[in-house]
């Protein structure tokens, strides 16, 4: 920040002196260090006004982007080409806004002018290809990451894009062809279930010492969730459970830590467990509906389970269901006389006018005393034998 501050005095000073060709110059590198500087932006917009009418509208466009103003953002771009139709700064701005403000097809097209351009543009594939993924167009997606792969012979990272998208797609012979990455290797295999092979490379990772260190957590814990998968392959349950606890120690509990629980669980023919790891599972993914109806079956395997319990009444009380939301801390409330469910019910029966239930799960209603209801009483009937008396 101090360097910013720093550049923007030094740019002044040059603007002072007159030196503008300077000032554009310190100006671009507060840009680079601090991309949203709107003062350092507008300062550049005045100076390209008159000396340079492309920079100017790319500027412009940047100072539109910062206030999040798209539409003009794009604007600015497109008179930017109508002068320089053949930049590929201008054109992957404008694929990026069109990216950004849901026009996937255009910006399709923006990309695939860049690689007309220019086939050696890494990024314009690597966008095409998450639009055409987006787009669900994968066989688009496999068809230019093979192009990329044609292009970039020695770099490993297209044909693991490539592999990954041959995965996804089902086409595990090409995938396991193209892959060059261990890791997504062993994935492949194991849902192929070539468990063999894939132990062989679980076997081959497991010895490499600089997987076990603090700055690769990421990396161990996509190995526990292989050795996981790996075991529920070979049906030994248990180990793949324990690789299951490993994995959620490092990554903490996700969805795909309970689906892999749940699977694990309906292959052990454990009713409850599995259906209560799929709940926890689509409630993770905010699939509320389908989360109830995985709480429901395990309530159902066990009726006295509070967790579950708890878990319907909060999934109802979220979809807006009240009374199903207090039906279930009613079954809460009976098991232990639970505090917090009792405090719950309480609140809704005296919202609801109900103050004997309310009463009865421990709400505290304020009555009046005898002697002030008497009180109360008796300047009542004052008022009606002065209303009578004035007739």
């Amino acid at each position: 920040m101090t360097d910013v501050h720093n550049l923007h005095q030094a740019a002044n000073d040059e603007l002072i002196k007159g030196n503008d060709e300077k000032a554009i110059e310190i100006y671009t590198k507060i840009i680079e260090l601090a991309p949203g500087d709107e003062v350092a932006l507008s300062q550049l917009m005045d100076l390209y006004l008159e000396r340079d009418k492309f920079m100017y509208y790319i500027t412009r466009a940047n100072v539109n982007i910062v206030q999040q103003k798209y539409e003009h953002a794009i604007n600015d771009v497109k008179k930017a080409l109508n002068l320089e139709s053949q930049s590929i700064e201008a054109l992957r701005k404008l694929g990026r806004l069109y990216k950004v403000t849901g026009k996937n097809l255009r910006a399709v097209d923006e990309f695939l002018k860049i690689l007309d351009i220019d086939a050696n543009q890494k990024d314009a594939y690597i966008e095409l290809i998450d639009l055409y993924t987006k787009e669900n167009s994968p066989e688009s997606a496999i068809g230019i990451a093979k192009k990329a792969v044609a292009n970039f012979v020695q770099d490993s990272e297209f044909k693991n894009i490539l592999a990954n998208l041959y995965f996804k797609s089902g086409d595990y012979k090409n995938a396991l062809e193209t892959v060059e990455d261990d890791f997504l290797k062993a994935k492949i295999l194991l849902q192929d279930e070539q468990n063999d092979s894939a132990k062989e490379i679980l076997n081959k990772l497991k010895e490499d010492k600089n997987m076990y260190k603090e700055s690769n957590k990421e990396q161990l814990a996509a190995y526990y969730l292989l050795e996981a998968q790996y075991y529920y392959n070979k049906k030994e349950f248990d180990e793949a459970l324990n690789y299951v606890e490993k994995y959620t120690d490092l990554s903490l509990p996700n969805a795909l830590s309970f689906q892999m629980k749940a699977l694990i669980y309906e292959g052990m023919g454990d009713e409850f467990k599995s259906s209560y790891n799929w709940g926890y599972c689509y409630k993770v993914r905010k699939r509320f509906d389908e989360a109830i109806v995985e709480f429901t079956h395990a309530h159902n395997a066990k009726p006295d389970d509070k967790n579950t319990l708890i878990e319907l009444a909060n999934l109802y009380a979220n979809n807006g269901e009240k009374f199903a939301s207090m039906e279930y801390w009613k079954k809460v409330y009976e098991i232990d006389k639970d505090k917090r469910a009792g405090q719950i019910l309480g609140d809704f029966y005296y919202e609801q006018g109900d103050l004997r239930l309310a009463e009865y799960y421990g709400k505290t209603i304020e009555k009046k005393s005898q002697k002030e209801a008497a009180y109360e009483d008796e300047g009542l009937l004052e008022k009606i034998i002065k209303l009578f008396s004035k007739k």
